[in-house]
């Protein structure tokens, strides 16, 4: 049941967690923190007591000690970030991240044309938004802010200004309130109270190869992340919570890194220390590339490829669905559509799989936000015609944002500028509004 864009051309997010792994470690390695924690956000107080330091810290090799003038600028900013008990109305939902049917992260952000300085807030929660922690960063602090969610609910921020140009260390927002700075901890074994945080991090390294590649970890409390030992390829991208494959880690690698005509992935069912390789038959022949490949697991042996056109300022068009149900080999699916407005998959706990239709004019948007309502189809399997999914709730939101995705375990469906539902199994919906109390079943 896990979905993500291989290519990433979908969403234009301005947080998101490949770019900020890469910023953090940029700002990481001029030097880590000991493990003091930040002022609580908002607050004007000096640092209280650590949660952690770099002598009790599990680290084999702690990480060295942040500058006394990284501390006191990272001090500084938090002095400025403003704690909110609730998301305004001029902000707009630009994502939601899950780490699991509980804990997730909310970014918002000012999306008016008046120039009000709202800036970004982030909101995170351990309990599925009935309760959350909320900053605001405005736009004269930092007018880029970038987060990671680490799990547990905590999640990493960076945030820095381009005009004048000022970066600020990363630090870590925990579900009740407290911040703590981030820090990049030496290699390790992964054990089981770790945090996944998924491959490919080295591709985001630059020109820093000599940084370890593979498979990366986050200890929540200490607020560290870290590569691991697993033995696994140096890209891809690591997915957790397949329905029905119990633990099972998943690392895909889409075939244009392969190439071969094949479909590669490696999967793990002991926390990542040993990993198997599976290429699958993927008989694309000689077709153009697409701009984008949207890919769902789900269960049994299931998976399916969307190849999509993507255009600018128009949502995803899909013209080739591939399907496996037994990992062997693709084959195309015959829709019904020669292109469909593409908003996204996922599959049900049955294993039926759930498109999304993006509707509205085929016409360029020339506004600043061009809305539009959409519908989810069922297919109930790869020789089947797709039905309209009964009782499946109304998307609506920006062009790049309404469909559904997969998130932590759960579909998550786009209903509108600052509300989703959310589904354990493709049946049963339940409305969300993140950062504020609002959880409906349906």
């Amino acid at each position: 049941m896990s979905t993500y864009d291989v290519s990433d051309t979908r969403r234009p997010r301005r947080g998101g967690t490949r770019l900020l792994v890469a910023l953090l470690l940029a700002a990481l390695l001029s030097g880590c923190s000991d493990g003091t924690r930040a002022p609580s956000a908002g607050s004007s107080s000096p640092p209280t007591s650590p949660r952690s330091t770099a002598s009790d810290s599990s680290s084999d090799s702690p990480p060295r000690p942040m500058s006394p003038h990284r501390l006191d600028k990272l001090n500084g900013f938090l002095e400025k970030v403003e704690v909110v008990d609730r998301v305004s109305p001029g902000f707009e939902l630009r994502d939601v991240d899950y780490t699991s049917p509980t804990d997730a992260v909310a970014h918002f952000l000012d999306a008016r044309i008046a120039r009000v300085d709202l800036g970004s807030i982030i909101a995170t929660t351990d309990d599925n938004w009935a309760h959350s922690a909320r900053i605001r960063i405005s736009w004269d602090l930092a007018d880029l802010v970038d987060y990671l969610p680490l799990g547990k609910g905590a999640v990493a921020i960076k945030a820095q200004d381009q005009f004048p140009r000022r970066s600020y260390p990363p630090f870590v927002l925990y579900p009740d309130g407290q911040t703590k700075p981030l820090r990049v901890a030496a290699p390790r074994t992964l054990e089981t109270d770790h945090e996944v945080l998924g491959a490919g991090v080295d591709s985001l390294f630059g020109l820093m190869t000599e940084l370890p590649a593979g498979l990366w970890a986050a200890d929540v409390d200490a607020a560290e992340i870290f590569p691991t030992t697993a033995p696994l390829s140096p890209s891809g991208y690591v997915r957790q919570h397949l329905p029905g494959r119990g633990d099972t880690l998943m690392n895909v690698l889409d075939h244009r890194r392969v190439g071969g005509g094949v479909w590669r992935f490696e999967t793990s069912t002991n926390a990542g220390r040993s990993w198997e390789r599976t290429d699958v038959r993927l008989p694309l022949g000689r077709k153009r590339t697409a701009d984008a490949v949207t890919h769902a697991v789900g269960p049994g042996r299931r998976q399916a490829l969307a190849m999509s056109h993507a255009w600018e300022d128009l949502p995803l068009y899909m013209w080739e669905l591939w399907w496996t149900d037994d990992e062997e080999d693709f084959r195309r699916v015959r829709l019904p559509w020669d292109r469909l407005r593409f908003g996204g998959m996922a599959f049900a706990s049955d294993g039926a799989l759930l498109l999304a239709e993006v509707e509205g004019s085929d016409h360029y948007c020339d506004q600043l936000t061009c809305n539009r309502p959409g519908r989810v189809w069922r297919l109930a399997s790869g020789d089947s015609t797709p039905e309209l999914l009964p009782k499946a709730p109304k998307l609506f939101g920006p062009f790049w944002a309404v469909g559904i995705r997969f998130s932590g375990g759960l579909i998550v469906a786009r209903t509108g500028m600052r509300t989703i539902a959310i589904s354990k199994d493709g049946r049963t919906w339940s409305q969300v509004t993140p950062g504020r109390r609002d959880v409906t079943q349906r």
